[in-house]
């Protein structure tokens, strides 16, 4: 599945990977063109929330939910930008019979805007004022979020389907590297597209930045076809070890290395001037490729994570 495309969008069919969230959308929506045929256009398709690692394709996903059911998308910003109700309405009251209305990382709603939203979802009203209440048209809401359980559990409850995504395995990430190579017109070698795949750590949207990465390589060098060698390259310049970490998640693990015990957060992040927040962003990769371990104590590497260094160093 890919995550960006600046050509043509896949079909649900054409989805690579994610098989258990294609299998409950492709049954979501073969039922609602079902009850459709019986009650006419007067039905919106089910209030979706999809969940799941960031850069594994829930954008796409809500993409292809208002495709395959014709309806038309409306992609608002971060809701971590919407300040108040008043922007939710005006969102709202934009909508025309069966549009969808997308919100990214919607569990960073603010309270008032997730009731008015909740609100929205049950009644199919917007309360503007004591006297003034306006009707809304059928219509969909979905709902992408890397952290389900950080939305109320009143909002949450109002979704009529809940699909999961996950990361991909590397059997996927290289059919999904060379798909897209051959969407985009390039010409890739076999072992190419299995070195991107291997760094790519199950993230179709890390996948994507490292082809791209490597075409400009090759084509820096004056040739149309992306070798290996153009790969290793490419890390080469950027700083891109084995497992696709960077060169703030490698000085992430040397820090950890360079202590005999763990290392608490907030010293992570002075080391590294970054938030806490991306530091723990950071931290869900390291955890799932066995790198690091966590307790109360702080940060710690595994013997994996040991291994890992060790073999960067030679």
């Amino acid at each position: 599945m890919e995550t960006e495309s600046d050509h043509v969008i896949p079909t649900l069919s054409q989805v690579v990977g994610q098989a258990s969230a294609v299998n409950v959308l492709r049954t979501a929506i073969d039922a609602y063109f079902y009850e459709r045929g019986k009650v006419g256009d007067a039905q919106a398709f089910p209030h979706t929330l999809i969940t799941g690692p960031a850069g594994c394709g829930k954008t796409l996903l809500s993409e292809l939910i208002g495709r395959e059911v014709c309806c038309n998308n409306h992609f608002t910003e971060l809701a971590q930008n919407v300040r108040s109700p008043q922007h939710v309405h005006a969102s709202l009251m934009m909508l025309e019979p069966g549009d969808i209305l997308f919100y990214d990382e919607i569990h960073e709603l603010p309270n008032a805007a997730q009731v008015t939203l909740y609100r929205a979802l049950e009644e199919r009203k917007l309360f503007l004022g004591k006297r003034h209440v306006v009707t809304l048209p059928p219509f969909t809401l979905v709902g992408a979020t890397t952290h389900e359980f950080l939305l109320s559990k009143s909002c949450r409850d109002r979704f009529r389907i809940n699909v999961r995504v996950s990361h991909y395995s590397d059997q996927e990430m290289t059919q999904l590297v060379r798909q897209r190579a051959k969407r985009l017109g390039w010409t890739i070698e076999d072992d190419a597209v299995a070195a991107i795949g291997r760094r790519s750590r199950g993230v179709p949207r890390l996948a994507v930045r490292l082809l791209e990465a490597t075409k400009r390589q090759a084509s820096s060098e004056g040739t149309e076809t992306m070798t290996a060698a153009h790969v290793e390259k490419m890390c080469q310049i950027e700083d891109i070890d084995e497992l696709g970490l960077d060169a703030t998640e490698q000085q992430y693990l040397r820090l950890l290395r360079s202590e005999d015990g763990p290392i608490r957060l907030n010293v992570l992040a002075t080391h590294l001037g970054l938030p806490r927040q991306s530091i723990e962003m950071l931290e869900n990769d390291f955890i799932r490729l066995g790198l690091i371990s966590k307790s109360d104590k702080g940060r710690m590497l595994t013997a994996k994570g040991i291994e890992h260094l060790a073999a960067k160093a030679k």
